[in-house]
């Protein structure tokens, strides 16, 4: 497992900050589509008319944006960081702190690390950095 200086973490954040913009971009792009798909199956049960390929269409552009967004969350994780909340944009760093790893936290929005908590503690127990280090 890759552990992190508060430095090296704050370096990733405008490039974790970027690829969690372009998911909720892809997301909020991908909405009509996701809605259109809702309504004809809603109302493909009372009107009898056939949407097959509508439907497939609109399938194949759905899942073209998960592969997309598995694809930036990949990309986010790669960098040796955990997820641990997409909606949030919530990430968290292993950290060696003595002889035991912590996480430094961060939030999507936030313009660098300012918080760390244990591992067991998640993102209830974030306490704030005082210094550099944990």
């Amino acid at each position: 497992m890759r552990t992190f200086t508060v430095a090296e973490a704050n370096a990733l954040i405008p490039r974790i900050e970027e690829l969690f913009a372009r998911l909720r971009r892809i997301r909020e792009e991908s909405r009509p589509s996701q809605e259109e798909l809702t309504r004809i199956d809603q109302g493909k049960r009372s009107n009898g008319v056939d949407h097959t390929e509508e439907v497939r269409a609109l399938r194949g552009r759905l899942d073209a944006v998960i592969e997309e967004m598995n694809s930036i969350l990949r990309q986010i994780a790669d960098l040796g960081c955990e997820i641990k909340d997409v909606e949030q944009g919530l990430v968290d760093f292993p950290c060696q702190r003595g002889e035991r790893i912590v996480y430094l936290c961060w939030k999507s929005g936030e313009d660098r690390i300012g918080f760390w908590h244990e591992i067991s503690a998640g993102f209830a127990g974030r306490q704030p950095l005082t210094g550099d280090e944990p």
